[in-house]
C-alpha cells in the first residue's frame, strides 16, 4: 500500500502514475504486501529536513527515511517515508528533457531502493543519473526499469 501525502500539488496525473509505477517496484523487490509513505513537498520543506537529518544545508530531489535496518529479519508491515521535492524534480525533468511524472516516478523508485536496503555511492550532478555505471548501480537501474515499465504512454 502507498499512502501518498500531499504537501504541493502535483500535475494532473502524477499521482496515479507515481502509484502504478512504485507499486511496480514494489513487486519487483518483493514487498508488494508492506507499506510505504510518499511526501510530496517543495524545496524550503525538503532543505529544512536534510538539514536537520543529514546536517547539510541545501536542496536535495528524494529523502528516504527506513524504518528498519537491513539484514534484520523481521521486516515490518510500514518500509518507510519517500519525500520528494516537486521543485526540484520539476528542474531535473526539464534539465533531462523528460515529464515531472516521469522524473518523479525515477525519484520513487530510487527511494524505494533504499528503503529495501541498498545504498551507492554519491552521484555528481541531478543526483541518479539513469546512466550511472557499474555494479553498486544495477540494482536501482532494475528498480527504474520496473517503474518506467508501469508508467502510461507519454509520462
Amino acid at each position: 500500500m502507498i499512502d501518498l501525502i500531499v504537501r504541493k500539488t502535483p500535475p494532473a496525473g502524477l499521482r496515479p502514475a507515481l502509484r502504478g509505477s512504485l507499486e511496480a517496484v514494489m513487486v519487483h523487490f518483493g514487498v508488494p504486501e508492506r507499506e510505504v509513505t510518499v511526501v510530496l513537498v517543495g524545496d524550503r520543506t525538503i532543505r529544512a529536513l536534510k538539514r536537520e537529518h543529514w546536517g547539510e544545508d541545501a536542496v536535495t530531489d528524494v529523502l528516504s527515511f527506513p524504518t528498519w535496518e537491513p539484514g534484520d529479519p523481521f521486516i515490518p508491515p510500514h518500509l518507510g517515508d519517500i519525500v520528494i521535492s516537486l521543485d526540484t524534480a520539476a528542474r531535473q525533468a526539464e534539465a533531462r528533457g523528460h515529464s515531472l511524472t516521469r522524473e518523479v516516478a525515477l525519484l520513487a523508485s530510487h527511494g524505494l531502493t533504499h528503503l529495501v536496503g541498498h545504498d551507492h555511492p554519491h552521484a555528481e550532478g541531478l543526483g541518479f543519473e539513469e546512466g550511472a555505471t557499474g555494479p553498486e548501480w544495477a540494482v536501482f537501474h532494475g528498480a527504474w526499469d520496473a517503474a518506467r515499465a508501469a508508467l502510461p504512454d507519454g509520462a
